[in-house]
């Protein structure tokens, strides 16, 4: 074998056991869903599956819930979205996975995005792994019925009206 070539195979070995040792190639992320119907004001649950892949164990994982709006100039709050969107998964030995649930409440009506990302919790020297997508479609809801509110809006003035003109009559009455 010429000094060159035995030189990059080496060199490629050496790499190769770096990406290991980091454990940034050994964690898979799936999802249990592609797509939410939800109603303003739903809360729903979507999982995740992390699954270690390698041989080795991983180092300290850390999953991130990321949510986003699929429309340009919709300003999205995550934290409003969801109370808990960071796990502190430690290491996964070798073919061990993790299940998370995430909780999701639906705050405002359109289309959103939500995704994980999983990334060692010391080292984070190359881009996270990343679920699929999970759409979620959050229908706005159109109703003049605010909770049960426009009965008492309504009566409460009308039955002040029909009093007001009961006690004007009763005095024109005297």
């Amino acid at each position: 074998m010429p000094v060159g070539s035995a030189l990059r195979a080496a060199i490629a070995g050496f790499l190769a056991t770096l990406v290991v040792a980091d454990g940034a190639a050994a964690a898979s992320v799936t999802v249990d869903r592609a797509r939410v119907n939800a109603r303003l004001g739903d809360t729903f649950v979507f999982r995740t599956e992390i699954a270690n892949d390698a041989s080795t164990p991983t180092p300290a994982l850390i999953a991130h819930l990321n949510i986003l709006s699929l429309r340009d100039g919709v300003y999205v709050d995550p934290e409003d979205w969801s109370s808990r969107r960071t796990w502190y998964l430690g290491k996964l030995r070798a073919g061990d996975n993790r299940s998370i649930a995430w909780s999701v409440k639906a705050i405002n009506g359109g289309s959103y995005a939500a995704y994980v990302a999983v990334l060692p919790q010391n080292r984070p020297v190359r881009p996270p792994e990343m679920s699929p997508t999970v759409r979620i479609d959050v229908e706005n809801r159109a109703t003049l019925d605010a909770g049960g509110i426009l009965p008492l809006a309504v009566g409460v003035p009308a039955l002040l009206a029909l009093l007001g003109g009961g006690v004007r009559l009763a005095r024109t009455r005297r």
